[in-house]
């Protein structure tokens, strides 16, 4: 496979399982508790798109932010910022999210459009592995073996998601999901424990503004990845939330902007973008996307193909 581009043809998908009243038989992002909305279904009409059925995707993201906390770090971190007087922190921080403040003060970053305290996650140790016979055997001692650590065949044991509540609600995340990384940190259950994986989360929203919760479902289509972000802010527009994408010929990644909102998730250039919030996009141009990224008011979910390790697997 080597390094060439990588692209499926949407049309050719299988038809995916699940409800919905669409004729369209492709796929989009699933198993999410909240409702897809008629102001979803209008906007898909506004830029010449159709809702799509789902399926559920190998690979769940969800990010969420304590607005305040998070651009109040981001504030922090700039060398401008500290040159400029505390006096106008609430423009600087309007300042980055590209929003106004307004004598009602509505458009105030620091006015929270949601709890970030609201959600909570349950989590089970792995279950234990039986002892291996004949191949299976054979295959355990080639994962452990130097060829298999250097393919990465020594996949870890993984914590399982038990139950989910509040903002993760917004996500394709599962129940029986495996937990992957919280914040970019694989989460190793022979080096953590349940309640210590569970209190790391609460240090990220507490202290870093930012929450990313990695799954993945095994028995979901292989290639699909769904990445869910709640916006800090409900007016952040397209080009604030650092997301550039193309048209590589069907709608691709083309870079994250560094310190955006997508850099907290494991979007990567060159996914290809089938779906947004249910939205099909295998014929929307850049600036279709950029007007549904920027009208929708809090989530966004992207159903995303990705090739995999030709011998291992897993995702580049």
């Amino acid at each position: 496979m080597g390094n060439e581009d990588f692209v499926f043809d949407l049309s050719s998908m299988a038809p995916a399982s699940g409800g919905g009243n669409s004729s369209n038989n492709r796929f989009s992002s699933g198993a999410s508790r909240t409702s897809r909305s008629a102001a979803t279904t209008q906007l898909a009409t506004d830029v010449g798109s159709v809702m799509l059925r789902s399926q559920t995707p190998f690979l769940k993201s969800v990010t969420f932010f304590d607005p305040e906390t998070y651009f109040t770090n981001q504030l922090r971190n700039s060398k401008k910022a500290q040159e400029e007087n505390e006096s106008n922190g609430a423009a600087d921080l309007n300042a980055l999210t590209g929003v106004r403040n307004t004598e009602a003060n509505e458009d105030d970053v620091t006015v929270q459009c949601y709890d970030p305290t609201q959600w909570d996650m349950e989590l089970c140790p792995p279950p234990s592995t039986p002892p291996a016979k004949g191949i299976k055997q054979l295959t355990r001692q080639l994962s452990k073996s130097k060829i298999g650590k250097g393919l990465k065949l020594d996949k870890p044991p993984r914590f399982i998601v038990h139950d989910y509540s509040g903002l993760l609600e917004y996500s394709s995340i599962q129940n029986g999901d495996h937990l992957i990384s919280i914040n970019k940190r694989s989460i190793d259950p022979r080096e953590i424990s349940v309640e210590e994986a569970r209190n790391y989360m609460d240090e990220c929203i507490d202290k870093e503004g930012v929450l990313n919760v990695v799954t993945e479902n095994k028995d979901g289509n292989d290639v699909l990845i769904n990445l869910t972000v709640i916006k800090p802010h409900p007016k952040m527009t397209y080009e604030k939330l650092g997301l550039e994408v193309w048209n590589w010929p069907y709608l691709c990644v083309r870079g994250v902007k560094e310190n955006s909102i997508f850099e907290h998730t494991p979007i990567q250039y060159n996914d290809q973008i089938c779906a947004i919030n249910d939205i099909d996009c295998e014929r929307m141009k850049e600036k279709g996307f950029a007007k549904c990224i920027t009208e929708l008011p809090r989530e966004i979910t992207l159903t995303l193909i990705r090739k995999k390790h030709r011998y291992n697997g897993s995702f580049k």
